[in-house]
């Protein structure tokens, strides 16, 4: 095979990312390659960013994770920033156990009315 000919209006010294006729276009792949890994690394902090919450409530109570974890979803599908933000401060803060006294109190008395019969 005879190689082929530049055209005479052709400039002589064309840049290394320009390719022949009938060869691979190396600078096209590398940039399909780059885009498809982007997108990945995109996606992946995405979603990374939308567990933290449920990563912070992970040891609370289960009524509040379940909370959380929801407001996270929705976060996730309607891309609608406050429910991130709520989300975010359920987690942060952790409610006080309100039914642990109000239990030992009833238990308390259930205890007293049978020293009373």
């Amino acid at each position: 095979m005879t190689p082929v000919e530049a055209h005479e209006a052709a400039i002589k010294h064309l840049p290394f990312f320009v390719s022949g006729p009938h060869q691979t276009d190396v600078l096209f792949n590398v940039t399909v390659g780059f885009l498809v890994l982007a997108i990945l690394l995109v996606g992946v902090f995405y979603f990374s960013l939308h567990a933290i919450p449920e990563k912070m409530a992970h040891g609370y109570d289960s009524r509040q994770l379940q909370v959380v974890a929801i407001l996270s979803l929705i976060a996730l599908f309607t891309h609608n920033n406050y429910f991130w933000i709520a989300a975010l401060l359920l987690a942060a803060i952790r409610f006080p156990d309100f039914l642990a006294p109000l239990e030992s109190i009833a238990r308390s008395l259930k205890n007293l009315r049978k020293w009373e019969n």
